[in-house]
Formats: structure tokens, sequence, C-alpha cells
């Protein structure tokens, strides 16, 4: 029997790799990676594998995945995700870039009490890591200002899947739609919940992972 492909999950900004704890305990024993902006560590780890893969990712690791996915992603799942955050003159439903610079202005100014408002909207209430890597999550602010990964997302040659939460204050519904028409070829599961479904719907995201790997053969 030809063992089942890896899984590779990255998080999003202002969290780290422990937001897929619960997703991937209801994987079983499913191979499964972490890789990490280092928001919160002492470094980043964010090198793909050298194999096949499937890639899922969370909010801007979502965006991250769709850019940098490469040749061998045989899948990708996209939770509380888009393909592009901010807003532009030919994507009105972005999140408007002041907004996100108000949040550049909190994290120089306040990063621990910033982090912890915007996790909290989010839908977690508790402690922000202790090590905040100011500079890395800075650069993760600039990618979601930046990166407009639309066109990676209609030249992307492996299966792409998209969940979402219909209460998500952070990737709202409308922005959702905007980066994946109910009308186009990506159809959007949603679920009744907010912008961290693998934490408060973590059985749900590993059904799906699940899923999405077993209509994959492996090269």
């Amino acid at each position: 029997m030809t063992a089942a492909l890896p899984i590779v999950f990255v998080h999003g900004w202002a969290f780290d790799p422990t937001v897929w704890d619960q997703t991937r305990t209801a994987l079983g024993t499913a191979r499964t990676q972490c890789l990490d902006f280092g928001f919160f560590s002492s470094h980043p780890a964010m090198a793909l594998p050298t194999q096949p893969y499937i890639g899922v990712g969370h909010s801007l690791g979502a965006l991250w995945l769709l850019r940098h996915h490469g040749p061998l992603c045989q899948g990708l799942l996209l939770i509380n995700g888009f393909s592009r955050f901010s807003a532009a003159p030919d994507f009105a439903h972005g999140i408007p870039p002041r907004v996100i610079g108000r949040m550049r202005t909190g994290l120089q100014h306040a990063p621990a009490g910033m982090l912890r408002t915007f996790r909290m909207r989010a839908g977690i209430d508790a402690p922000v890591p202790p090590h905040i890597a100011c500079d890395r999550l800075e650069q993760g602010l600039g990618i979601l200002i930046d990166m407009d990964c639309r066109p990676d997302l209609r030249h992307a040659t492996c299966p792409v899947q998209v969940m979402a939460g219909t209460h998500d204050t952070i990737a709202p519904p409308n922005l959702t739609q905007a980066c994946f028409p109910p009308d186009g070829p990506i159809a959007t599961r949603w679920l009744d919940g907010r912008h961290l479904l693998p934490l408060t719907h973590a059985v749900q995201c590993a059904h799906a992972i699940a899923d999405l790997t077993r209509r994959i053969t492996p090269p």
C-alpha cells in the first residue's frame, strides 16, 4: 500500500505552530510537519519538503503557501485564508491599508497589548507568548499589505480547497468571496465559526485534510 502524502502546516500572523496541535492530534498517525514564521521563537523555520506533500495554511500561512507551494505540492487546503488581504483599486473588499498601518503602529509601541487585542478579535483569549519577534511580525504585516496571490491561485496546478468562518472578523466573508467567488472553480466550505477554525473546529479541519489526502494519489 502506498503511504499517504505528508502534510505541511503553515500558521497565521500573531500565532505559532501550536495553533495546529488539535488538528494534528485529530489526524492521528498522519505524517505532519509545521513551518514556523518565527513570530515567537528564536528563528524561523520555513523550509518546504523536498518530496511531494499536501499544504495546509491558516490566514497568512494560506497566502504564503499560495505563493511558495511549488511543484511538489499535490494539494492545498486554505483555512480562514485569502489570495489577497489588503484593499486595492481592483480589490475593494480587502482590508484597508490604514487598518494594517494601525497594527504596525501598535506593534512598534505596545507589541504585547496589540497582539493580545488581535488574538482576542481572532477568537482566542490566551497569554501572548513571551518572546515577541517584532521584526518578523513586521515582515508578516508587509506580506499582508503587499502580497497579491490572485495570479498564483489562477495558475495553481494542484487541487485547492477553502474553509472559512461565517463570523470571521479578521478575514470577513466578503473578503473570502472576493478571493474565491461562489460561481468560480473553487468552492468554499463555510463553518459556523470565526478566524481560528484550526482551534475551534479542529476535527472538521482534520476531516477535510484527510479527505483531500485520500483523493490524491502520491506520484
